[in-house]
């Protein structure tokens, strides 16, 4: 159960700390950018690979934890293909909706609170505490369309041999970290434009 329940919270604090790091930065940047070739963009990015080493640590020695005390048999990943994926498709996912929420929170400063309401209650609605296949069908139908739950069901299978994937879709998450990244690119420029403007 202890591994279970991690494997579904990690991804998404993981998705969490470096949505909201990735948008703080752009905002925490000022003082930065004050050298020459230097924008808030390198500095997001400077923030996010520094989460990523983090978590990424923490990640290794929870896990490490949980296999030397014998806690679980299935702590140690068996499908390292399954783990990159996540990793590959989740930072850029993440930091794409941080420089989204960044664009938002500067539109609208009333932005930042409610997402941080939303990125709260996220973790009731991305199968962290439940197999989504064995749901029913209505909530299948709508918990399907959250991208985090493909995320948390991606990373499950790292661990997981059995773990069910008939809602899983890898191709889905692609379009939505395409989406997310190249949206979050064309507004952190719009930004920058219009603070240089």
């Amino acid at each position: 159960m202890l591994l279970f329940i991690t494997t579904g919270i990690f991804p998404v604090l993981f998705f969490r700390t470096i949505s909201i790091r990735a948008a703080s930065a752009i905002e925490a940047s000022k003082s930065v950018t004050t050298i020459p070739s230097i924008e808030p963009i390198d500095y997001s990015i400077a923030r996010t690979v520094v989460e990523v080493l983090t978590f990424s640590l923490t990640f290794i020695t929870f896990f490490a934890i949980i296999a030397l005390f014998e806690l679980s048999k299935l702590a140690i990943p068996y499908n390292i293909l399954a783990l990159l994926q996540f990793m590959f498709l989740m930072v850029p996912f993440a930091f794409g909706i941080g420089l989204i929420n960044s664009f938002l929170s500067y539109i609208f400063p009333v932005w930042k609170t409610a997402w941080s309401f939303v990125a709260r209650i996220q973790i009731f609605f991305s199968a962290v505490f439940y197999i989504p296949e064995y749901m029913p069908p209505a909530v299948k139908e709508v918990v399907a369309y959250n991208p985090i739950m493909h995320f948390v069901s991606l990373f499950r299978t790292a661990f997981y041999p059995t773990y069910p994937t008939h809602l899983l879709s890898v191709s889905y998450i692609v379009w939505w970290t395409a989406g997310t990244l190249i949206v979050g690119l064309a507004l952190e420029r719009a930004l920058r434009i219009h603070r240089h403007g």
